[in-house]
């Protein structure tokens, strides 16, 4: 078993009511647990005890050495060093996480959800996390998932005071990742299938006792029982928190608006609304507090989902049999083989002789103790005796040359070296050492291939967020159900109060509306992006605005990028500054604060905000101006405007005369047109009488003997035309007389 040193209850304990009453006892419940306790501790045992030898070789000292070499060694006096630079290649990964912290992003799912009521509930999940210190539970369980394999975080609530009915929910590290065990058939990466789970926290007998003095488990007699093996010692008791999701069975109906209810939740006077029904399972989330022996708390806990989130590492699935390590599991044979050689080489040149001065016997008598300490202390000089040897002056005393360096097991030692790098991803330029790359672009290739060995540590702990994310969206309905101000972070850290479950006015540069931001209805869902932190943006963004100020050509220009500069600076006056600067903002650019709530005023362009109103008389100043400049010239080309209107005037008058006379002329020509017309009627008339007239005159009304002389035709035509011209009407009869004298009586046709 395995301690913890938190002990945080997810509810309050008088909640105990909210768990529906059923026909299962509480020994039942703790049958239960105590089978899925040992089923837990048997599909873990291995990669538990894995994990734990893992610690204790990231700890360092004889635990990164074989025991049996260590005990060895001991006995006979020879060192056993550790150069144990783990922990470093372990902080290269966590603390490049911890540069790029995970946001939750929240998005409206069905019709009864909307944006600003999105905003508002991500604003207050970044609250949830800044109350909660959620950063450190992520830092925890990556900490321990590039260790050991896996970490975990979890979601409590609790009452936000003593004396307040009103629940808020919080995000808790779990410091011991040891300390849970999950349903060993939940195959997500998030863990989001889960049926149950456990949470350890190993109590003195003593202080268990002070809390729950009639607790079963004070009963020591319990304590050589199989059933309870592992739950009791004569000093401790495990307590541990055991979370499970209970189904029962139920039918689920649609009902004719379209929404979904649980048929035992309808009255039966509405049955008739439903238009479809199928078989389905209740789920309920439990937490209980419990011993071997006594279910000491019990609540229900308002989610979908249990609310403890893992962090997984590398992942080895064997037959169904899930093996869980970290960075350190694989490096444990480098980090012996460099332990082992650096102790070898340093060993051997330490056990070489030391003889730093050489000289000959009676050199060293005048300044003897000098001589013994020259190995210890600076001294200006030391003098020395001279003396002969076989007659000659023998040389003054010379410094050895230090020993060998043991350059093989130093070679040793750099491949066991490079074999860390190897088997944990991260090499020279991932830890700071510039290594083989010959210029800026290369050194950061070969950092970003640290990085990117090591990235599904931080991938995993952002699928974990979001789900974490979607399961407080899940609770949030239940739990934030009453009219309350509830206070949400923007992305900027910016604080701000907001009434929730209730209508409030709202103004803003539109005006004042009402609104409401019900927290109880409608669907929302959860993304989660990851990157570098708010802070490290503004300094970017402040460094690009600073650059591009350099650049600027036009005073607006000038203004906007300084405020905007001046605005990303953490400095002291910054904010001061950039109220200072806002001011100096073209109108078109810059937009009251929400909380400035700045005062309208009337204008002959309707309602304008006051900081506004400057710049508006100045414009309609300057157009004056240059209305005033029109009619001054106007008056000056007065005299002139004058005479082209004369002009204009007499053109238009002979324009008017000369389209009357063009009407005239057409309608006198129209008119002799029309006249000529009846007149070519006429003798068109008038040779057709003639033509019948010459038809008309036939030779038998002249008598017999009179033809040869009587008249020619010709005179009969001009007799016709005579009377044509008189227009007499043409007599049946016509007299004729002939050149004899005799008169004819000629009938016409």
């Amino acid at each position: 078993m395995t301690a913890v040193s938190e002990n945080r209850i997810p509810q309050n304990s008088d909640e105990i009511e909210d768990i529906p009453e059923s026909e299962e006892t509480d020994a039942d419940i703790l049958e239960e647990a105590r089978a899925r306790y040992q089923q837990c501790a048997d599909a873990e045992s291995d990669n538990y005890t894995a994990a734990r030898d893992d610690l204790l070789f990231l700890s360092g000292g004889l635990n990164q050495w074989e025991a049996a070499s260590a005990q060895i060694r001991k006995a006979e006096g020879r060192p056993c060093l550790t150069v144990n630079n783990l922990p470093t290649f372990l902080h290269k990964v966590t603390n490049e996480q911890r540069q790029n912290t995970p946001t939750i992003n929240v998005h409206p799912v069905d019709d009864h959800a909307d944006k600003d009521t999105a905003e508002v509930l991500q604003g207050l999940l970044r609250h949830i996390q800044y109350a909660s210190n959620a950063d450190v539970a992520y830092d925890t369980a990556v900490n321990s998932a590039a260790a050991i394999g896996y970490g975990w975080f979890r979601a409590v609530t609790e009452y936000e005071t003593p004396d307040s009915f009103e629940q808020t929910i919080l995000i808790k590290r779990i410091r011991n990742a040891l300390s849970v065990h999950i349903d060993p058939l939940s195959s997500e990466l998030d863990a989001s299938d889960m049926q149950f789970a456990f949470l350890d926290c190993l109590e003195a007998r003593s202080e268990f006792k002070r809390q729950y003095p009639d607790a079963g488990a004070n009963n020591t007699n319990l304590i050589g029982e199989d059933m309870y093996r592992g739950w009791f010692t004569d000093t401790t008791v495990l307590v541990t928190e055991y979370y499970r999701i209970k189904s029962t069975e139920a039918t689920l109906c649609r009902l004719s608006d379209g929404s979904a209810v649980w048929k035992d939740d309808l009255p039966e006077d509405q049955h008739g609304l439903i238009v479809e029904e199928r078989k389905s399972a209740r789920q309920l989330v439990q937490w209980f507090k419990m011993t071997g022996a006594d279910i000491l708390e019990r609540t229900e806990i308002k989610c979908r989902w249990i609310p403890i989130f893992p962090v997984y590492g590398d992942e080895i699935d064997i037959d169904g049999k899930v093996v869980r390590s970290g960075i350190i599991r694989n490096a444990k044979d480098p980090f012996k083989m460099y332990n082992l050689w650096i102790t070898l080489a340093t060993e051997e040149v330490a056990m070489r002789p030391k003889t730093p001065y050489v000289g000959a016997v009676g050199q060293f008598e005048t300044a003897k103790k000098q001589w013994q300490n020259a190995n210890n202390r600076t001294y200006a000089y030391i003098e020395y005796d001279p003396v002969t040897a076989d007659g000659a002056m023998a040389p003054a005393p010379q410094r050895q040359p230090m020993a060998d360096i043991p350059s093989g097991m130093l070679a040793m030692a750099m491949h066991a070296a490079d074999n860390k790098k190897a088997t944990t991803g991260l090499f020279d330029a991932s830890l700071g050492a510039r290594g083989t790359a010959t210029s800026g672009i290369q050194e950061r290739e070969q950092q970003a291939q640290g990085d990117i060995s090591n990235f599904h540590y931080a991938d995993n702990l952002n699928k974990s967020v979001c789900h974490a994310g979607r399961c407080i969206i899940d609770m949030i309905p239940h739990y934030y159900d009453t009219p309350r101000v509830v206070r949400i972070l923007g992305e900027d850290q910016t604080a701000k109060a907001v009434p929730v479950n209730q209508p409030y006015e709202k103004k803003d540069k539109n005006g004042a509306q009402t609104v409401m931001h019900d927290l109880t209805i409608g669907r929302y869902d959860v993304t989660v992006t990851a990157g570098p932190g708010y802070t490290t943006k503004r300094q970017e963004a402040a460094e690009f605005m600073t650059s591009a100020l350099q650049a600027a050509k036009d005073p607006a220009t000038s203004n906007v990028l300084t405020y905007l500069a001046v605005k990303n600076q953490d400095i002291a006056g910054a904010d001061e500054a950039t109220k200072m600067l806002k001011k100096l903002l073209p109108p078109n650019v810059a937009e009251p604060d929400e909380d400035e709530q700045e005062p309208m005023i009337q204008t002959p362009k309707g309602p304008m905000p006051v900081s506004q109103v400057p710049q508006l008389i100045e414009q309609m100043g300057q157009a004056l101006q240059n209305a005033e400049k029109e009619l001054d010239k106007a008056k000056a080309g007065d005299v002139e405007n004058r005479q082209k209107e004369l002009l204009i005037q007499q053109a238009d008058t002979q324009t008017k005369h000369f389209d009357a006379e063009t009407k005239r002329f057409d309608q006198e020509a129209k008119e002799r047109e029309s006249q000529e017309r009846i007149e070519i009627d006429k003798m068109n008339a008038q040779t057709q009488r003639i033509a019948a007239i010459k038809e008309a005159l036939t030779p038998e009304n002249v008598p017999e003997g009179e033809t040869a002389q009587g008249p020619s035709t010709d005179e009969m035509s001009r007799a016709i035309v005579e009377s044509l011209r008189e227009q007499q009407p043409l007599p049946q009869m016509m007299e004729i007389q002939a050149p004899s004298g005799q008169t004819y009586q000629v009938r016409l046709h």
